[in-house]
């Protein structure tokens, strides 16, 4: 695997970003407060140790990852604001019935499942996950299995909900798939991811462990015309896609607190997470 970039080399590009994004708006001194900010980084890029060092932290597997991230999940992090009150209102159209929770991780939306009245089966690939999901709702069932081997019986759920997980696989179509096979026709899908357009340009799934040091996990980047093939190939419609702009406190990245007019010049109001609200027509 391919060294990622290192510090200073992050802040170059997120400077950069900043700086054609103001050359459309924006007044000619934070276009000037862009380029001399520029300067300063690389006067400093080959004999700073703070800026020689990854970018993200140590870089992990999605088993230890994840294992390490339960610990940390429950805490707010950066893109929940933004998905959250988009799933929650399309959770609000969901008749009580049988939800899968797939890649449910602690439980963040099985808990509020359950509170509407629904029965919860949660599947995910971390026992360390699971567990807390366990924990964390009492009255669901929660089996460990993968995305793409879903360990259900074909049509024994009425609904699938999987929030800002196709992203870890390098393409969606089987996942896709088996959330159609254990599904009832007429059934509902609400897919939460992050957005391609901000993994392309380098975000990651980072976390910190219990110890507070920085980590993360590689993301795919799949775009709207992979997921729209994929659905039609399962037999799923689109009812519905919604895609929530990054405000400037869900911009979290390396140059948020060094560099922070540089960080909200360049996210702030870029499409942070797609939401696809689908059912099954078949």
């Amino acid at each position: 695997m391919a060294p990622g970039p290192n510090l200073g080399e992050m802040l170059l590009g997120i400077e950069g970003l900043a700086l054609l994004r103001l050359a459309s708006g924006g007044d000619s001194s934070a276009r000037r407060a862009r380029v001399d900010e520029i300067r300063g980084l690389l006067e400093r890029m080959d004999h700073a140790a703070d800026l020689t060092g990854p970018a993200g932290g140590t870089e992990y597997g999605l088993a230890e990852g994840y294992r390490l991230w339960s610990e940390t999940y429950d805490r707010p992090l950066r893109l929940f604001p933004l998905e959250e009150p988009v799933m929650h209102r399309l959770f609000d159209s969901l008749r009580p019935s049988v939800v899968l929770d797939a890649a449910c991780g602690t439980g963040r939306h099985s808990r509020v499942l359950a509170a509407r009245g629904h029965r919860i089966i949660g599947v995910d690939r971390s026992p360390e996950m699971l567990a807390r999901a366990r924990r964390n709702v009492g009255t669901g069932e929660f089996r460990e299995g993968s995305l793409t081997a879903l360990p259900l019986a074909d049509g024994s759920v009425d609904a699938v909900v999987c929030a800002l997980a196709l992203v870890h696989l390098p393409d969606v179509d089987e996942a896709i798939r088996e959330f159609a096979r254990v599904m009832r026709p007429g059934g509902r899908v609400i897919v939460s991811d992050v957005h391609p357009f901000l993994i392309l340009l380098g975000w990651q799934a980072q976390f910190r462990t219990a110890a507070g040091e920085p980590g993360f996990m590689r993301l795919y980047p799949h775009l709207p015309s992979d997921y729209c093939r994929a659905y039609a190939a399962a037999g799923l419609r689109v009812r519905g896609c919604h895609e929530p702009l990054l405000t400037p406190e869900a911009a979290v990245t390396v140059a948020a607190e060094r560099l922070p007019d540089a960080n909200r010049a360049a996210f702030a109001g870029l499409p942070g997470v797609i939401v696809w609200d689908l059912d099954k027509t078949l």
